[in-house]
């Protein structure tokens, strides 16, 4: 289970505190300083312990009798780290520097004890996360316990004859899921076993199987609605270009399979399989799986775990999630069920919080997600290609029509050639003119040469110029040559940006970027060690509010007040880096930004709000539809709907949050005289909401201001 870590410079309680400075790191340094081979060499070398995966589970207080240097070490950061006593168990990562506490209830007395708490550091960084899971209702529990103390312990013979018990029942046939309590107890209940301390014991028969007996309490199969378009999941997918030719989807949960129907008209390899409703009938492995809006549900928390394994099981690629995402208006429209509400429609509802989807995903799948909107992640097989997808998302789009216009002048021909009327001898740009074009294009766009795979025409082109440095060169005698340059400083600042948003999960290693993300490091930054330095420093800078307000302070568009700076989110790359990641920081946790118009960066408070209006290219006085408000020090997402308030919003001077080259913008300015006239106090930019100007309005006026420009 992977924990993601806290912004920049927060301290364990969510506040900007004693570790904000990573200079002052010295002992953290120290450790770091001790060979990572060292420390993975002791995780390997530990006789005794839990191993999952790449890290050792061991029980705190039996370290001393296997590695009294260990021992020592652990000692120092609980005291460095204020680590209470309650805490039990050290989970120690053998592939980084990361150390967790975790807190497990009734250790000695529980079969299985359930997890409450755990703290996460990253040496180091000097970064410490901390997650809660009291008010779970189906939270982590701990299996083969005796193996975290070890032989020497005095528990060891007793809890270790009752996993013996266990494995004779067949508990452990299928381990993707009894990780969790509500799945557990629901697996002893299906086998008719129940514990009398720590042995096993018979309450009754076996029973069926899992899947002829669970019978949903509740309507499911009024979930499905008709669409009559892609849903938002699928949509994001065609968008981001995931769904290529030859690559298959499947629709788990695919409800009357509107999706799949409009995937095929389009010719994608696309299947649905849904429990109520007919579909094409099987849970095929598929390159893509979509698990559209079905956890939300699913009543059985212990199902949930299942359904969400299984699912991503049978991606090869991809998996997309989603589901309903609590807003400021959820909890009037049902009546509390379990961990979710009931609808009059007696279906069930569960509205996850953004920040909690997160966490639940990574806790079940082990994973880290990539939230791409509200109630939208996705979950990457490949590193490399959850990679690539992020650099994308933040890289700066370079008009290269407008560049051409101003890189292909008319070229005059020689007076003696216009008299004689001779033709002009073809160079080489004539004769492969769309050909390096293209290649030309495709420089750009990189800011740097292109590697053979990255332009499909390589070939053709060594056999026209002779290599790519030629051709590079023939750019720069022909056009401006400060473009390519200009081009390289864009992608530079866009490599920093994602290296630094990389970082505020946990640093991905070289070896894991693609191709094209490691030529980048190496053009753009010098090679990754430096490169990491650099945007570690500008995510650290991110962190600091002084920071963020003197560089809003200083942006020469947007709208600014005294407390924030608003701009629409077509500026987003044209903001200071550091701008870019604080941004950048709430769109890890929120979603991307394609949906919304304004964002407004708040100077102090380490908080990124995101508006989305009612059609706010075209409505004079578009109205406030979304707010997301996120809160980078606490990681926390919270929605407000504000098309249920009775006070609508309403926003004013649209041409404040673009600049001066928009379209549209003299025609805004001109519409904001007429409001000045009408007399309204209108100098703060936030006016009255839409009821209270209806009130004053004639109705001759109310056409013009809520509809015509």
């Amino acid at each position: 289970m992977k924990i993601p870590h806290l912004w920049p410079g927060q301290n364990r309680k969510g506040t900007m505190g004693r570790y904000s400075n990573p200079e002052k790191s010295r002992f953290n340094r120290v450790i770091a300083s001790m060979a990572q081979d060292d420390l993975a060499r002791r995780i390997k070398s530990y006789p005794a312990g839990k191993r999952v995966r790449n890290s050792l589970y061991i029980y705190l207080e039996c370290i001393a009798l296997y590695d009294t240097d260990l021992a020592l070490v652990v000692e120092k950061l609980r005291v460095r780290y204020s680590i209470g006593s309650h805490f039990n168990v050290l989970k120690a990562d053998g592939g980084s520097l990361r150390i967790s506490f975790l807190e497990y209830a009734d250790f000695f007395t529980a079969p299985h004890p359930r997890l409450v708490e755990s703290v996460t550091i990253d040496l180091a960084r000097d970064k410490v996360g901390r997650r809660y899971y009291a008010n779970s209702k189906n939270p982590p529990i701990l299996h083969r316990k005796e193996t975290l103390v070890g032989p020497k312990h005095v528990s060891y013979p007793s809890w270790k004859a009752m996993t013996v018990e266990e494995e004779s029942a067949g508990l452990y046939e299928n381990p993707e899921t009894i990780g969790f309590k509500a799945n557990w107890d629901f697996l002893l209940s299906q086998k008719g076993l129940a514990y009398n301390g720590h042995k096993l014991i018979r309450t009754g028969p076996e029973k069926e199987p899992v899947h002829n007996k669970r019978v949903p309490e509740v309507h499911r199969h009024k979930t499905a609605i008709k669409r009559y378009g892609f849903s938002r999941p699928i949509q994001t997918v065609l968008e981001y270009g995931l769904l290529t030719q030859g690559q298959s989807l499947l629709d788990y949960g695919c409800g009357k399979g509107d999706d799949v129907k409009q995937l095929k008209a389009l010719g994608h390899n696309a299947y649905g399989w849904d429990p109520v409703h007919p579909s094409d009938g099987s849970k095929m492995p598929a390159d893509i799986v979509n698990l559209g809006f079905v956890l939300n549900v699913i009543e059985d928390t212990a199902e949930r775990v299942e359904v969400l394994r299984e699912a991503f099981g049978l991606t090869h690629r991809l998996l997309v999630v989603s589901t309903l995402i609590a807003t400021s208006s959820t909890a009037i429209i049902g009546r509390a069920y379990k961990d979710g509400i009931l609808t009059n429609r007696n279906t069930f509802q569960k509205y996850f919080r953004q920040d909690e989807l997160r966490q639940y995903i990574e806790d079940v799948i082990e994973v880290p997600p990539v939230a791409v909107g509200l109630g939208i992640f996705y979950v990457f097989r490949s590193v490399e290609e959850q990679q690539a997808f992020l650099a994308n998302r933040n890289r700066h789009e370079i008009d290269w029509l407008k560049l051409s216009k101003k890189l292909h002048p008319q070229a005059k021909r020689p007076q003696r050639e216009q008299k004689l009327k001779i033709p002009p001898k073809p160079n080489i740009y004539e004769l492969h003119e769309e050909l390096l074009d293209a290649f030309w294009a495709r420089m750009l766009d990189l800011g740097r040469l292109p590697l053979q795979n990255e332009f499909e025409r390589y070939e053709e082109l060594l056999s026209a110029v002779g290599s790519p440095t030629k051709a590079r060169a023939l750019f720069t005698r022909r056009f401006d040559k400060d473009t390519l340059p200009k081009a390289s400083e864009v992608r530079r600042n866009d490599l920093l940006v994602y290296m630094a948003l990389s970082s505020f999960k946990k640093p991905v290693p070289f070896k894991h970027l693609p191709e094209s993300l490691k030529a980048d490091v190496k053009t753009f930054l010098g090679g990754y060690k430096k490169g990491l330095e650099q945007s570690l420093s500008l995510l650290f800078a991110a962190g600091k509010p002084e920071t963020i307000a003197r560089l809003c302070d200083e942006t020469s568009f947007g709208y600014l007040t005294r407390k924030a700076l608003f701009v629409h989110r077509s500026l987003m790359p044209l903001l200071h880096p550091i701008l870019r990641i604080y941004v950048g920081c709430a769109e890890l946790l929120a979603g991307d930004l394609r949906e919304i118009d304004i964002i407004k960066l708040h100077k102090a408070s380490g908080k990124v709000s995101l508006l989305r209006y009612d059609d706010f290219e075209n409505k004079p006085l578009p109205e406030l539809v979304e707010r997301i408000k996120i809160n980078l020090r606490q990681q926390s997402v919270d929605v407000f709907d504000h098309q249920s308030s009775e006070r609508q919003e309403i926003l004013y001077f649209k041409e404040r949050y673009v600049t001066h080259e928009h379209p549209d913008r003299k025609t805004w300015e001109s519409f904001g005289i007429k409001l000045q006239e009408l007399g309204f106090d209108l100098s703060a930019g936030f006016g009255p909401t839409k009821q209270e100007l209806l009130a004053v309005l004639d109705t001759n006026l109310i056409s013009e201001f809520f509809l015509n420009p």
